[in-house]
């Protein structure tokens, strides 16, 4: 899955999620050689102590998974008449 990871500081990161947990998520960050371990403290993600933020990106391809309207269209005449 790939995110926008930020720190307070304003630098906004992309990433992909490479594996994740209750309170551990491993990441590996555009232009970095290594991978990046977040730890959950309380409410708040932590990368090696500092604060971050992050938000999830859904590709365009997820939404191919829903019926298409027409076959909905089906279901609802089918059941109605």
């Amino acid at each position: 899955m790939y995110l926008l990871m930020s720190y307070p500081a304003g630098i906004t990161l992309e990433a992909v999620i490479l594996a994740k947990g209750r309170n551990r998520m491993r990441i590996v960050v555009a232009g970095l050689p290594d991978t990046v371990e977040l730890k959950r403290s309380g409410e708040a993600w932590l990368a090696e102590g500092q604060p971050v933020e992050f938000e999830f990106l859904m590709a365009a391809g997820a939404e191919s998974a829903a019926a298409p309207a027409s076959a909905r269209a089906c279901e609802t005449r089918t059941a109605a008449g």
